[in-house]
């Protein structure tokens, strides 16, 4: 409705509606007491709309917080993806910052050096709309824009290589890499209609495939350039671009980058963790004082938790014992025989994760050398479409095993994919790509979760294998489970066979 009731008018002429009368009787899109939308757009957030954005949301957290206006800094988006992307990572000294994404304050992709000192910016641009793109492609196919890229970058590897080459062609004139940028190169009028018209009759494989192999091509022809001109061989991404794994991975194997990262959440997720980072630098720059309080973020489990006490009362109130088994107390060992035994088990303990992945605190875990599993969890709990894969969190200390790395890059966070080894094809394949058997693993070590790790420590005692199958915990299309009443609708929804809560183990049936 928004390309063919908004955009066509804007672009090709026309009466253009207000866009607030557009969307405003829609269910999500409410009127909002505390941001009212009604006056700010009637057209599409321009530069007048952005201002005033702006000074209601300063005004906003002055009044909650009882904080003077003046007191209040706003950072533009870009600073705030490059300082979580510099400090949140364990990289230090120069490196290369890079962000791409569909839209900034003043650009959608940055070229900077970046050290302890601060930040020396390269090249910037509004035309590399790699984002945009993606987006538009993924509502072509009849997902949901801005949150089903995903899915598209999970169907890419499935085309064969004549359907990607057909559609290859549709894509490959539009942008370019000109020196540090990314632009246009033959600008179409409007890139959504363009693209649905130039793709009419193409398979929806070879679109994704297409699509996927034409990011990854420009990013590194890119990413190259920025390394020669820079001479900075070790790289932090970030921006929703950034997130593309199988573009990470790419990026990755190039001769010219020595070492790279992405930090979780690298999209906009994160931008006020990046704030935060940049407003502490500066007050330490000036002061004179030094950097090193300034951590990576090591530790990602940063939401709420729940304590055995308020586990069992919830426990209780959902009748959770009428229903099921509920043992008090349990150790590792007795979740890696569920595990082995081809039970398929959650975890909602300890604090929940920050970010776009689940790493064993909101998890369903499975044994992850059957590939029938990956059909019962799919058809039976997950509801998600068949084509997408599952991922694998491995000990840390087995990751050359399972993982091919030359170049011992961290994956801690499950930002980047690797191809896998002839034993992870073996012993993991539940948790990797079924079309071209890569992975998005999470490298755990002790440290950065005992309970989660003493979990597949048991389960390699046990069975031999590091790793186990993860996927978030969550019914498609629902929020990841808060707490133990969310994860009891999830096993009450589904045909989940045990739950780990913190203290209790709860158990579909006798066996």
């Amino acid at each position: 409705k928004e390309q063919h009731e908004f955009w066509r008018p804007t672009k090709f002429g026309g009466d253009v509606p207000s866009y607030w009368d557009l969307f405003k009787d829609r269910e999500d899109f409410s009127y909002d007491e505390i941001y009212p939308m009604d006056d700010l757009l009637d057209t599409y957030m321009d530069t007048a709309t952005m201002d005033k954005m702006k000074a209601l949301r300063v005004a906003t957290v002055s009044k909650l917080l009882g904080v003077p206006v003046e007191k209040i800094r706003t950072v533009t988006h870009e600073e705030c993806h490059r300082y979580y992307s510099y400090w949140g990572s364990s990289i230090r000294g120069e490196v290369l910052a890079l962000t791409a994404e569909g839209i900034g304050d003043y650009s959608n992709q940055t070229v900077s050096k970046f050290s302890e000192k601060g930040v020396t910016e390269l090249a910037n641009t509004k035309d590399n709309h790699i984002g945009h793109i993606y987006q538009y492609i993924t509502l072509i196919l009849g997902m949901k824009p801005a949150q089903h890229e995903y899915k598209v970058m999970g169907l890419a590897p499935y085309a064969n290589s004549h359907e990607v080459a057909k559609s290859y062609k549709v894509f490959e004139d539009i942008l370019k890499v000109d020196g540090l940028n990314i632009v246009f190169n033959k600008e179409p009028k409007d890139l959504y209609f363009h693209f649905r018209d130039a793709l009419e009759g193409h398979r929806f494989d070879g679109i994704a495939g297409a699509l996927q192999l034409w990011v990854e091509n420009l990013l590194s022809e890119w990413v190259t350039n920025c390394v020669k001109e820079s001479g900075l061989k070790t790289v932090v991404f970030s921006g929703g671009v950034a997130q593309n794994i199988k573009a990470a991975k790419v990026l990755t194997e190039l001769d010219c980058v020595e070492d790279f990262f992405v930090c979780p959440a690298a999209g906009d997720t994160s931008l006020p963790v990046g704030a935060a980072y940049f407003v502490m630098w500066e007050h330490l720059n000036k002061e004179g004082a030094s950097t090193d309080m300034l951590k990576p973020m090591d530790n990602i489990y940063l939401g709420p938790e729940f304590n055995e006490e308020q586990t069992e009362k919830i426990l209780n109130e959902e009748g959770a014992p009428e229903r099921y088994k509920v043992t008090r107390g349990y150790t590792p060992e007795d979740v890696a025989s569920r595990l082995a035994n081809g039970k398929v088990v959650a975890r909602c303990c300890g604090r929940m994760e920050f970010g776009l992945r689940s790493l064993g605190n909101r998890s369903i875990m499975a044994d992850p050398r059957s590939a029938e599993i990956v059909r019962k969890v799919n058809t039976a709990i997950k509801f998600r479409d068949f084509w997408m894969p599952f991922t694998p969190s491995i000990l840390a200390h087995r990751a050359d095993d399972y993982v091919v790395n030359p170049k011992k890059l961290r994956s801690p966070y499950m930002t980047m994919a690797f191809d896998s080894t002839p034993l992870a094809q073996k012993e993991l394949i539940a948790g990797l790509h079924p079309a071209d058997m890569t992975c998005r693993p999470q490298f755990l070590e002790e440290h950065r979760n005992p309970g989660y790790y003493a979990i597949l420590k048991a389960f390699e005692e046990k069975t031999g294998v590091g790793g186990v199958m993860n996927t978030s915990f969550n019914l498609h299309g629902l929020p990841i489970a808060l707490g133990p009443k969310e994860a009891l609708h999830t096993m009450d929804n589904s045909e989940l066979d045990s739950l780990i809560l913190d203290g209790f183990i709860v158990d579909r049936d006798e066996d």
